[in-house]
């Protein structure tokens, strides 16, 4: 973790909760035909939320969804977005699933 002061540290975890909630609803989205430009709206949200966090991989999450907002804009790069998209949620630390048997 970088430097960071105790305000960032106590809201940090509520952004994370956040992002995660809005990440869920863009990937939705960018498999919506019609709906990519709501995608890239709140991809560019998400990736100021995750800026916010000083991990180093939720500044590289952050690049990545703020890319994902650049390309939803042209429908021909969709495919290109959503892969970006599906790398930045496997990035983030925060993202896992448990699975019992």
């Amino acid at each position: 973790m970088l430097n960071e002061s105790k305000l960032e540290q106590t809201v940090a975890p509520f952004y994370c909760r956040l992002a995660l909630v809005l990440c869920q609803h863009a990937r939705e989205l960018l498999y919506d035909d019609k709906k990519y430009a709501k995608a890239s709206e709140i991809c560019k949200f998400i990736s100021t939320l995750c800026s916010k966090n000083n991990c180093e991989l939720c500044l590289e999450e952050s690049k990545l969804c703020s890319k994902v907002a650049e390309l939803c804009v042209s429908p021909e790069k969709i495919g290109e977005a959503r892969r970006l998209c599906e790398k930045a949620r496997k990035l983030c630390p925060k993202s896992f699933s448990i699975k019992g048997s």
